[in-house]
Protein backbone atom coordinates (compact mmCIF):
# COMPACT_ATOMS: atom_id res chain seq x y z
CA UNK A 1 0.00 0.00 0.00
CA UNK A 2 2.93 2.43 0.78
CA UNK A 3 3.80 2.00 -2.85
CA UNK A 4 1.22 4.41 -4.19
CA UNK A 5 1.81 7.56 -2.86
CA UNK A 6 5.61 7.06 -4.51
CA UNK A 7 3.50 5.94 -7.50
CA UNK A 8 1.80 8.93 -7.62
CA UNK A 9 4.76 11.67 -7.13
CA UNK A 10 6.24 10.32 -9.74
CA UNK A 11 3.53 10.12 -12.45
CA UNK A 12 2.70 13.97 -11.14
CA UNK A 13 6.66 14.93 -11.50
CA UNK A 14 6.20 13.25 -15.35
CA UNK A 15 2.96 15.46 -16.25
CA UNK A 16 4.78 18.46 -14.45
CA UNK A 17 8.15 18.08 -16.76
CA UNK A 18 6.15 16.86 -20.17
CA UNK A 19 4.42 20.50 -19.59
CA UNK A 20 7.61 21.91 -18.82
CA UNK A 21 9.19 20.31 -22.33
CA UNK A 22 6.50 21.44 -24.45
CA UNK A 23 6.37 25.08 -23.59
CA UNK A 24 10.11 25.01 -23.85
CA UNK A 25 10.32 23.49 -27.13
CA UNK A 26 13.34 23.72 -29.39
CA UNK A 27 12.56 24.76 -33.03
CA UNK A 28 14.64 22.85 -35.10
CA UNK A 29 15.29 22.58 -38.55
CA UNK A 30 12.74 20.92 -40.83
CA UNK A 31 13.52 18.28 -43.20
CA UNK A 32 11.30 19.58 -45.85
CA UNK A 33 11.90 23.57 -45.17
CA UNK A 34 9.00 25.28 -46.02
CA UNK A 35 9.09 27.40 -49.18
CA UNK A 36 6.86 30.20 -51.25
CA UNK A 37 7.26 31.76 -54.77
CA UNK A 38 4.99 34.98 -55.71
CA UNK A 39 4.68 36.26 -59.44
CA UNK A 40 2.06 38.48 -61.41
CA UNK A 41 0.51 37.52 -64.42
CA UNK A 42 -1.14 40.05 -66.46
CA UNK A 43 -2.56 41.84 -63.04
CA UNK A 44 -3.02 38.64 -61.26
CA UNK A 45 -1.29 37.76 -57.57
CA UNK A 46 -0.15 34.51 -57.19
CA UNK A 47 1.50 32.84 -54.13
CA UNK A 48 1.91 29.32 -53.89
CA UNK A 49 3.01 27.74 -49.95
CA UNK A 50 4.65 24.76 -49.59
CA UNK A 51 7.16 22.04 -47.95
CA UNK A 52 9.93 21.29 -50.29
CA UNK A 53 11.34 17.77 -49.66
CA UNK A 54 14.21 15.87 -50.88
CA UNK A 55 15.26 13.14 -52.93
CA UNK A 56 17.87 11.57 -50.26
CA UNK A 57 18.48 8.70 -52.55
CA UNK A 58 14.91 7.14 -52.71
CA UNK A 59 12.88 6.03 -55.27
CA UNK A 60 10.10 9.02 -55.96
CA UNK A 61 7.49 8.02 -58.55
CA UNK A 62 5.46 5.10 -57.97
CA UNK A 63 7.52 4.44 -54.70
CA UNK A 64 7.73 6.99 -51.75
CA UNK A 65 4.46 9.20 -54.05
CA UNK A 66 2.23 6.31 -55.15
CA UNK A 67 0.31 6.60 -58.19
CA UNK A 68 -3.25 6.69 -58.47
CA UNK A 69 -3.18 8.51 -55.06
CA UNK A 70 -4.24 11.81 -53.98
CA UNK A 71 -0.80 13.78 -53.25
CA UNK A 72 -0.05 16.89 -50.88
CA UNK A 73 2.59 18.00 -54.02
CA UNK A 74 4.71 18.82 -51.25
CA UNK A 75 5.38 17.66 -47.70
CA UNK A 76 4.07 19.04 -44.29
CA UNK A 77 1.05 20.92 -44.66
CA UNK A 78 -0.97 20.75 -47.61
CA UNK A 79 0.60 23.09 -50.58
CA UNK A 80 -2.17 25.88 -51.09
CA UNK A 81 -1.94 28.45 -54.05
CA UNK A 82 -3.69 31.62 -53.79
CA UNK A 83 -4.89 34.17 -56.86
CA UNK A 84 -6.39 37.44 -56.31
CA UNK A 85 -8.53 37.16 -59.57
CA UNK A 86 -10.39 34.93 -61.21
CA UNK A 87 -8.61 32.86 -63.51
CA UNK A 88 -8.60 29.80 -66.02
CA UNK A 89 -6.90 26.69 -64.93
CA UNK A 90 -5.76 24.67 -68.58
CA UNK A 91 -9.02 26.55 -70.27
CA UNK A 92 -11.33 25.74 -66.88
CA UNK A 93 -12.37 28.46 -64.67
CA UNK A 94 -11.50 29.07 -61.00
CA UNK A 95 -12.67 31.41 -58.64
CA UNK A 96 -10.00 33.46 -57.04
CA UNK A 97 -9.04 32.86 -53.73
CA UNK A 98 -6.80 30.38 -51.85
CA UNK A 99 -7.01 26.49 -52.14
CA UNK A 100 -4.73 23.36 -51.48
CA UNK A 101 -2.87 22.01 -54.36
CA UNK A 102 -2.98 18.54 -54.88
CA UNK A 103 -1.74 16.04 -57.76
CA UNK A 104 -2.65 12.36 -58.71
CA UNK A 105 0.53 11.12 -60.34
CA UNK A 106 -0.42 8.78 -62.67
CA UNK A 107 1.78 6.30 -64.99
CA UNK A 108 1.86 8.35 -68.36
CA UNK A 109 2.61 11.99 -69.51
CA UNK A 110 -0.83 13.40 -67.99
CA UNK A 111 -1.31 13.79 -64.43
CA UNK A 112 -4.48 15.18 -62.26
CA UNK A 113 -3.58 18.18 -60.73
CA UNK A 114 -6.96 19.13 -57.99
CA UNK A 115 -8.11 22.48 -56.24
CA UNK A 116 -9.65 22.29 -53.19
CA UNK A 117 -11.55 24.65 -50.81
CA UNK A 118 -10.52 23.06 -47.44
CA UNK A 119 -6.84 24.94 -47.27
CA UNK A 120 -6.09 24.33 -43.13
CA UNK A 121 -4.81 20.57 -43.98
CA UNK A 122 -1.85 18.47 -42.95
CA UNK A 123 -0.77 16.48 -46.37
CA UNK A 124 -4.02 14.26 -47.44
CA UNK A 125 -5.46 12.89 -44.70
CA UNK A 126 -8.17 15.20 -44.08
CA UNK A 127 -8.95 15.49 -47.99
CA UNK A 128 -12.18 15.76 -49.11
CA UNK A 129 -13.23 15.15 -53.04
CA UNK A 130 -16.77 17.27 -52.33
CA UNK A 131 -14.61 20.28 -51.48
CA UNK A 132 -13.15 20.06 -54.45
CA UNK A 133 -13.46 23.35 -57.04
CA UNK A 134 -11.60 22.51 -59.88
CA UNK A 135 -10.00 18.93 -61.66
CA UNK A 136 -7.91 18.83 -64.41
CA UNK A 137 -5.27 16.76 -66.46
CA UNK A 138 -2.20 18.69 -66.73
CA UNK A 139 1.07 17.38 -68.71
CA UNK A 140 3.96 15.66 -67.06
CA UNK A 141 7.39 16.19 -68.35
CA UNK A 142 10.69 13.36 -67.77
CA UNK A 143 13.74 15.57 -67.38
CA UNK A 144 17.24 14.48 -68.05
CA UNK A 145 18.66 16.32 -64.91
CA UNK A 146 17.16 15.32 -61.30
CA UNK A 147 16.48 18.47 -59.02
CA UNK A 148 17.52 17.27 -55.44
CA UNK A 149 14.39 19.21 -54.05
CA UNK A 150 11.01 20.04 -54.68
CA UNK A 151 10.08 23.20 -56.41
CA UNK A 152 7.34 25.30 -57.53
CA UNK A 153 8.54 28.25 -60.12
CA UNK A 154 5.83 30.85 -61.32
CA UNK A 155 6.00 32.32 -65.33
CA UNK A 156 4.31 34.34 -67.30
CA UNK A 157 3.68 33.41 -71.04
CA UNK A 158 2.88 35.89 -72.89
CA UNK A 159 -0.23 38.63 -72.07
CA UNK A 160 -2.32 37.93 -69.09
CA UNK A 161 -0.83 33.85 -69.45
CA UNK A 162 1.43 31.84 -67.42
CA UNK A 163 2.30 28.28 -65.98
CA UNK A 164 2.97 27.00 -62.59
CA UNK A 165 5.97 24.22 -63.23
CA UNK A 166 6.87 21.42 -60.04
CA UNK A 167 10.00 19.91 -60.37
CA UNK A 168 11.28 16.70 -58.08
CA UNK A 169 13.43 14.16 -59.23
CA UNK A 170 13.23 13.96 -63.33
CA UNK A 171 9.47 14.96 -63.54
CA UNK A 172 8.35 18.35 -64.03
CA UNK A 173 4.72 18.80 -63.74
CA UNK A 174 3.03 21.94 -66.09
CA UNK A 175 -0.19 23.68 -65.25
CA UNK A 176 -1.25 26.50 -67.19
CA UNK A 177 -3.43 30.00 -66.57
CA UNK A 178 -5.21 32.42 -68.16
CA UNK A 179 -6.28 35.47 -66.80
CA UNK A 180 -8.76 38.27 -68.22
CA UNK A 181 -6.04 40.74 -68.28
CA UNK A 182 -7.17 43.10 -71.11
CA UNK A 183 -10.75 43.33 -69.66
CA UNK A 184 -9.18 43.84 -65.99
CA UNK A 185 -6.92 46.92 -67.53
CA UNK A 186 -10.21 47.91 -69.40
CA UNK A 187 -12.43 48.10 -66.40
CA UNK A 188 -9.49 50.54 -64.67
CA UNK A 189 -9.08 52.27 -67.93
CA UNK A 190 -12.59 53.46 -67.54
CA UNK A 191 -12.65 54.45 -64.21
CA UNK A 192 -10.28 55.79 -64.44
CA UNK A 193 -11.23 58.38 -67.31
CA UNK A 194 -14.41 59.14 -65.41
CA UNK A 195 -12.57 60.36 -62.95
CA UNK A 196 -9.93 62.03 -65.00
CA UNK A 197 -9.42 66.04 -65.35
CA UNK A 198 -11.18 66.99 -69.14
CA UNK A 199 -7.80 67.87 -70.58
CA UNK A 200 -6.10 64.12 -69.48
CA UNK A 201 -8.99 62.26 -70.96
CA UNK A 202 -7.28 62.33 -75.20
CA UNK A 203 -4.17 60.74 -72.86
CA UNK A 204 -6.22 58.11 -71.61
CA UNK A 205 -8.14 57.16 -74.66
CA UNK A 206 -5.04 56.77 -76.35
CA UNK A 207 -3.22 54.84 -73.83
CA UNK A 208 -6.69 52.18 -74.29
CA UNK A 209 -6.30 51.80 -77.77
CA UNK A 210 -2.65 51.44 -78.09
CA UNK A 211 -2.75 48.77 -75.23
CA UNK A 212 -5.73 46.74 -77.29
CA UNK A 213 -3.60 46.61 -80.79
CA UNK A 214 -0.61 45.82 -79.19
CA UNK A 215 -2.23 43.26 -77.07
CA UNK A 216 -2.61 40.61 -80.28
CA UNK A 217 -6.31 40.14 -79.46
CA UNK A 218 -7.77 41.05 -82.72
CA UNK A 219 -11.29 40.55 -81.22
CA UNK A 220 -10.56 44.30 -79.36
CA UNK A 221 -9.97 46.08 -82.89
CA UNK A 222 -13.22 47.56 -82.90
CA UNK A 223 -12.94 49.05 -79.34
CA UNK A 224 -9.30 50.35 -80.21
CA UNK A 225 -11.08 52.60 -82.83
CA UNK A 226 -13.70 53.69 -80.85
CA UNK A 227 -11.36 54.95 -77.98
CA UNK A 228 -9.00 56.36 -80.80
CA UNK A 229 -12.02 58.23 -82.00
CA UNK A 230 -12.63 59.86 -78.52
CA UNK A 231 -9.45 60.79 -78.43
CA UNK A 232 -8.75 62.06 -81.79
CA UNK A 233 -11.91 64.17 -81.45
CA UNK A 234 -10.98 65.74 -77.90
CA UNK A 235 -7.51 67.03 -79.57
CA UNK A 236 -5.14 66.83 -82.82
CA UNK A 237 -2.14 65.37 -81.38
CA UNK A 238 0.93 63.27 -83.78
CA UNK A 239 0.28 60.56 -80.93
CA UNK A 240 -3.00 59.62 -80.98
CA UNK A 241 -3.84 59.65 -84.67
CA UNK A 242 -0.79 57.49 -85.34
CA UNK A 243 -2.62 55.29 -82.78
CA UNK A 244 -5.27 55.30 -85.05
CA UNK A 245 -3.52 54.96 -87.85
CA UNK A 246 -2.40 51.50 -86.20
CA UNK A 247 -5.72 50.44 -85.37
CA UNK A 248 -6.59 50.72 -88.98
CA UNK A 249 -4.01 49.04 -90.65
CA UNK A 250 -4.71 46.15 -88.13
CA UNK A 251 -7.99 46.20 -89.53
CA UNK A 252 -6.97 46.26 -93.04
CA UNK A 253 -8.34 49.48 -93.88
CA UNK A 254 -5.04 51.25 -95.17
CA UNK A 255 -6.48 53.85 -97.35
CA UNK A 256 -8.21 54.95 -93.89
CA UNK A 257 -4.36 54.25 -92.52
CA UNK A 258 -2.60 56.46 -94.38
CA UNK A 259 -5.31 59.45 -93.85
CA UNK A 260 -4.66 58.95 -89.87
CA UNK A 261 -0.76 58.35 -90.45
CA UNK A 262 -0.72 61.53 -92.79
CA UNK A 263 -2.44 63.92 -90.13
CA UNK A 264 -0.56 62.28 -87.22
CA UNK A 265 2.78 63.74 -89.01
CA UNK A 266 0.52 67.09 -89.77
CA UNK A 267 0.08 67.54 -86.15
CA UNK A 268 3.55 66.96 -85.31
CA UNK A 269 5.27 69.46 -87.45
CA UNK A 270 2.35 72.11 -86.12
CA UNK A 271 3.93 70.96 -82.63
CA UNK A 272 7.45 72.19 -82.07
CA UNK A 273 7.56 70.36 -78.92
CA UNK A 274 6.03 67.04 -79.61
CA UNK A 275 8.70 64.92 -78.59
CA UNK A 276 6.65 62.15 -79.57
CA UNK A 277 6.52 63.03 -83.33
CA UNK A 278 10.21 63.46 -83.21
CA UNK A 279 11.19 60.48 -82.53
CA UNK A 280 8.54 58.47 -84.04
CA UNK A 281 8.85 60.20 -87.96
CA UNK A 282 11.13 57.69 -89.66
CA UNK A 283 8.68 55.03 -88.18
CA UNK A 284 5.14 57.02 -89.05
CA UNK A 285 6.70 57.38 -92.69
CA UNK A 286 8.19 54.32 -93.48
CA UNK A 287 4.59 52.67 -92.07
CA UNK A 288 2.75 54.74 -94.43
CA UNK A 289 4.85 53.49 -97.66
CA UNK A 290 4.45 49.95 -96.91
CA UNK A 291 0.41 50.60 -96.63
CA UNK A 292 0.48 52.70 -99.83
CA UNK A 293 1.65 49.59 -101.77
CA UNK A 294 -1.30 47.34 -100.52
CA UNK A 295 -4.28 50.03 -101.31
Amino acid sequence: MKRFPALCAIALLAFVFSGYSVSGQVELPRKSPRASVSYTVGLTDITIRYSSPAVSGRAIWGALVPYNQIWRAGANEATTIEFSTDVKIEGRFLPKGKYTFFLIPLERETWTAVFNRFVEQWGAYSYDESQDALRTPVRVNTSDYSEERLSYHLSDAGLGRGYIRLWWEKRQVFVHIETDVIRQVLNNMELNISNAAEERKWELYTQAADFLINSGDENYLDQALQYANLSTSLLNHSWNWWVKAQVLAKKGEYRQAVSSANKSIDAGKNNTGDSFFANAKGHIEQAISEWKSKI
